[in-house]
């Protein structure tokens, strides 16, 4: 099939989420650009009803008709659907609703996307219950990159809703960084940022900036990991506009996880990261890492992890930094 050239490919990848996905889909269509963007929107084989409100919202929105240029058609692992909105004639959407658990069989899902995304610049991404809020959101972020080759991904602010109990942050908790700026450089460069600006829902970057995190990479293929490889190639921007929700729900991978596992999947992403890079960057997160490891399983991951000496003669030190580093956000943060 002959399909527009598609600028972005937005990549929502989601599993049983049938109560929030309805926002992101509503995120998606409600992008105002003045070039063509593809969403591709795969439901890992959702058990809670999800992938029947996916099929309703295409059904409602998008043109099925037969004059126009959707399709469907069955494959060995998924049903999909791909069509154009019925009033947005930028927006399209492939909808890939799988029929095994592929997460749970670590079994990657990009190969699926080719069709559409092989031809893309850029790839956007937001998860089944996050959602976007902002109508110039991708145009903003595409315009920023294209005039500017040096940098390879963009994002934005957020707010954070907690759903189970119903609670609004209002900001990212991040307003000391920018004081009135329009946003913030950072990566190659560029002064050190102490904060955790690239929130999946946010980003964007140029495809081929990704492609050895994509093609090369056999480690734990997480965001931080993606974020680490885009920064090799080039500088990020943050803008200072709120364009996206950020959901706290207990079926998260993130939002809601107790701090033990959340710290534990961290290090596993570091680790696999030093090993492959060998590097100090690297290095310095991974052991940092392990301190933390150390404190929250009371020693007990000494006796579940290979033994290696300098990871162990550097606990005292990035045990030192976790206080200063504690200390500080108590007494200066705070007033500022």
């Amino acid at each position: 099939m002959n399909y527009p050239k598609f600028k972005v490919c937005v990549k929502c990848f989601t599993f049983n989420q049938a109560k929030y996905i309805t926002d992101a889909l509503n995120g998606f269509t409600m992008q105002q650009t003045d070039f063509p963007f593809v969403c591709c929107i795969v439901d890992d084989a959702s058990t809670d009803g999800e992938q029947q409100v996916i099929m309703e919202y295409v059904q409602e929105h998008f043109d099925m008709s037969d004059a126009s240029v959707s399709y469907r058609k069955e494959t060995d692992y998924a049903d999909i659907t791909y069509a154009q909105h019925k009033a947005n004639k930028n927006c399209y959407f492939a909808v890939l609703l799988l029929k095994e658990n592929h997460y749970s069989q670590r079994k990657d899902k990009m190969p699926y996307l080719s069709e559409w995304r092989d031809n893309t610049e850029y790839e956007a991404l937001c998860e089944g219950d996050d959602y976007w809020i902002h109508p110039k959101k991708l145009q903003m972020q595409v315009d920023f990159l294209d005039r500017n080759e040096e940098y390879v991904l963009a994002c934005h602010r957020y707010k954070i809703l907690d759903h189970e109990l119903n609670r609004w942050k209002d900001t990212d908790g991040l307003d000391y960084l920018f004081k009135n700026k329009d946003g913030i450089k950072f990566g190659k460069g560029e002064k050190k940022v102490k904060a955790w600006l690239t929130k999946t829902l946010t980003l964007i970057y140029r495809k081929d900036a990704a492609s050895e995190y994509y093609t090369e990479y056999n480690g734990n293929k997480r965001d931080t990991a993606l974020n680490y490889f885009l920064l090799k190639q080039g500088k990020g921007y943050c803008f200072n506009e709120i364009m996206g929700v950020y959901r706290l729900n207990n079926g998260g991978i993130c939002g809601k996880q107790p701090m033990l596992k959340k710290t534990m999947d961290g290090y596993l992403v570091w680790r696999d990261l030093f090993r492959y890079e060998q590097n100090r960057q690297t290095r310095c997160y991974y052991y940092n890492y392990y301190a933390t490891l150390l404190l929250l399983t009371k020693g007990k991951i000494l006796f579940e992890e290979r033994v290696e000496v300098l990871k162990l003669i550097s606990v005292p030190y990035f045990l030192v930094i976790k206080l200063i580093n504690m200390l500080h956000r108590k007494f200066v943060v705070k007033f500022r």
